[in-house]
């Protein structure tokens, strides 16, 4: 019989007892609670020794028997230095029961060499050597689970009444309780002739590593990598040992019997190959057992507010924000359901604008709503229990509960005491109720999400307000604009005009009198097709006008063509620039990758810096665009050879209302919303200028554009 199994659980739990016991005692050496768990462990550490070497001497009566023994020191010790501990953590003082447990344990260890403890060693079950109980044993067993039950009951009691966090680490201990002492009591059936042996000693390490959660539940990040860590470590060990095992037993016993080493060896190479083909997709699995089953009942006060602070808070895109809120709080916080309300003031209710977990999108609730009257008066927050809602709540609320899916709403108050939204939190995935803990947490926290909603909103009306005073300066523009199109425009309508008038008055005059009918008619059609062409001219350049006219709809496009919008501007302002005297060259990569943003919005970007690089220019001059691509970003220079800008004003000159042209000549609103533009498209704006010189504007867009939450 191949009794590695046994051992294996040892070590996984001598492990577990070593590393988690000092972890905690060296984390607060001064603390009693520490000090008592760290004793605990050490008592489960002797025995767990014992556990490591007794099954590897099953061959050794006397070395068997001499490990039998001290595994079972350890185990005297462990329900006195258990219920020590969970005094030390319930704050009791049960002075006298310790004394008597530990004089008991010291009884107990001073003979557990002697035979009255362990008298000697037998085959049972599918060992070749167990214990055999002596007088004092059974004893020994009759404390063990006094002491047991004790502290069972103490923590009971205590949980009844407590509430919290401590509620929590409360219930960690006396599930690890239950755990490792119904896990560990199989050591015992084969005392009496029960044929069941130790398998579940395993869970001995859980055992250990839930009384270190509880103890620093809620105030140490480490603690629950640390157990982790453990859990995963003991769980590849285990799946290590039954790949190693199993392969070659059954290739020594099926395939190869009696083929000596040389079954050995290739049932190890077998089991080597399936090792190290299936142990990172069981590190995986471990993994996520452990997170989803273990450590989602817990989230980290200090995660919620750092994440909140450095990533959600700071947003000004108001969508991304209430999105962000809902997403993070889910996550962090581990709730089945999430959802904000914000207030339309032109329809008067409250949207359901981000969710999560709540499978009714369209939610409106009206400012009369049952729900909405009393967070917008009391000012504070609603939390319902499941079993609560049927006893005193109105029909309404209990609607609207069941529809968001909600056990807490918070109202979002700004500091003028207005509720521009309401947050809704469903139930905790770990069944948990939210306690007054999480309130200190929430509740600020909505007051603070109120104030970002509240200058998000301003932000976006800000963007509004820069969009309206965008579209004037482009009107007005425009209105320059018609004066040079207007020649562009009359020129090809006069073209085709004079065709058709000079056609018709030689008919009259009688010159194509010798002219057959097929002959004029294809002189008519030559005629005919000379006007399309021109017409078509004109109507391109109106169509540009009035297309270039139009606001912005905001629509996202992932294949602007640099060339083709360059050109596109350059049909608008070129009439312009020729009467200026001003040439241009184009100096663009035929194998530029393609933009992603707002076509239009691109498109203004480059009609303000050419048009504003043209009014630069005094008499004769030159505007090079060029477009290049380097590394993962396209970068489009507009250069002038104008009159430039002086060093002391080029920090200036993107600011509000600034302008160096004349007064009446312009707004100065062109190169701040050239900006704001420019990086609501992800692009970043620079420039360059020396006096007399002329002046660069240089435009930075990347090539992939990163979505936001």
């Amino acid at each position: 019989m191949n009794y590695y199994y046994f051992s294996i659980t040892g070590l996984i739990n001598a492990i577990a007892a070593i590393t988690l016991g000092l972890f905690v005692y060296y984390h607060n050496k001064k603390s009693e609670v520490n000090q008592r768990y760290a004793l605990f462990n050490l008592a489960v550490f002797v025995w767990s020794v014992g556990y490591i070497f007794w099954p590897l001497n099953q061959g050794n009566k006397e070395a068997c028997l001499y490990w039998f023994r001290v595994l079972h020191i350890g185990a005297i010790f462990i329900p006195v230095c258990f219920l020590h501990f969970v005094t030390a953590f319930l704050k009791l003082n049960k002075k006298k029961i310790l004394n008597f447990g530990y004089l008991i344990a010291l009884f107990f260890t001073a003979f557990s060499f002697s035979p009255l403890f362990i008298k000697d060693m037998r085959p049972v079950s599918i060992f070749k050597y167990w214990g055999t109980a002596g007088m004092l044993y059974y004893l020994f067993l009759i404390t063990f689970v006094g002491y047991a039950v004790y502290a069972c009951v103490l923590l009971y009691s205590s949980f009844r009444k407590a509430e919290g966090i401590l509620r929590s680490q409360i219930s960690y201990i006396l599930i690890g309780m239950i755990i490792g002492y119904v896990g560990c009591s199989s050591n015992y059936l084969l005392f009496f002739k029960l044929s069941f042996p130790p398998y579940l000693n395993v869970v001995g390490f859980i055992y250990v590593a839930m009384f270190a959660y509880a103890i620093v539940a809620y105030k140490l990040l480490d603690i629950e990598v640390i157990i982790k860590k453990t859990l995963v470590f003991a769980g590849l060990l285990a799946s290590v040992f039954a790949m190693l095992l199993l392969p070659t037993l059954v290739i020594q016993e099926y395939i190869f019997r009696g083929t000596g080493t040389g079954g050995k060896v290739i049932g190890l190479t077998i089991s080597g190959i399936i090792i190290m083909l299936a142990l990172r997709r069981i590190e995986n699995f471990l993994i996520n057992v452990t997170d989803k089953f273990l450590f989602q009942k817990k989230y980290n006060y200090k995660e919620l507010l750092k994440t909140f602070t450095s990533e959600v808070l700071t947003v000004l895109d108001l969508n991304r924000l209430v999105r962000l809120t809902v997403s993070k709080l889910s996550d962090i916080m581990k709730l089945q359901s999430c959802g904000i309300l914000l207030l339309d003031e032109d329809k008067g209710k409250y949207d359901l604008v981000a969710s999560q977990g709540i499978a009714e999108r369209n939610i409106a609730l009206g400012k009369e709503n049952t729900l909405i009257t009393f967070l917008s008066r009391a000012k504070t927050y609603l939390s319902i229990k499941p079993h609560e809602k049927e006893l005193h709540m109105p029909q309404q609320i209990i609607e609207d509960m069941n529809r968001l899916k909600f056990e807490l709403a918070i109202p979002l108050m700004t500091l003028q005491g207005d509720m521009v939204g309401v947050l809704t939190l469903g139930k905790k995935k770990s069944d948990e109720n939210y306690t007054q803990d999480d309130m200190d947490i929430l509740v600020p926290l909505a007051r603070t999400l109120a104030i970002a909603i509240n200058n998000a909103e301003m932000f976006d009306e800000l963007g509004k307000t820069q969009a309206e005073a965008a579209q004037k300066e482009k009107m007005a523009v425009i209105g320059t604009l018609s004066a040079g199109i207007n020649h562009e425009i009359c020129n090809p309508l006069g073209i085709a005009r004079g065709q058709c008038e000079a056609f018709l008055l030689n008919i009259k005059d009688g010159l194509y009198k010798d002219k057959s009918q097929g002959e004029l008619l294809e002189k008519a059609q030559n005629i005919m097709g000379k006007v399309i062409h021109e017409t078509d001219r004109a109507t391109a350049i109106t169509k540009r006008l009035s297309s270039f006219a139009k606001p912005s709809k905001g629509i996202i496009s992932a294949n602007i063509n640099v060339k083709d919008e360059i050109d596109e501007v350059l049909a608008l302002v070129g009439y312009e620039l020729k009467l200026d005297k001003v040439d241009i060259v184009k100096d663009i990569e035929e194998s530029l990758p393609l933009l992603t943003g707002d076509k239009k919005q691109i498109q203004e970007v480059f009609f303000n810096l050419i048009r504003n690089a043209a009014q630069a220019i005094n008499e004769r001059g030159k505007i090079t665009i060029k477009a290049r691509q380097a590394d993962d970003k396209i970068f489009i220079d507009i250069e002038d050879t104008g009159h430039g800008i002086p060093e002391n004003k080029l920090e200036q000159i993107f600011n509000p209302f600034y302008t160096t042209k004349d007064p009446g000549k312009g707004t100065g609103l062109g190169l701040f919303i050239v900006r704001q533009v420019v990086e609501r498209n992800h692009g970043k704006i620079s420039v360059k200028s020396k006096v007399g010189e002329g002046t660069t504007f240089t435009l930075e867009f990347p090539l992939e554009v990163k979505s936001k939450a």
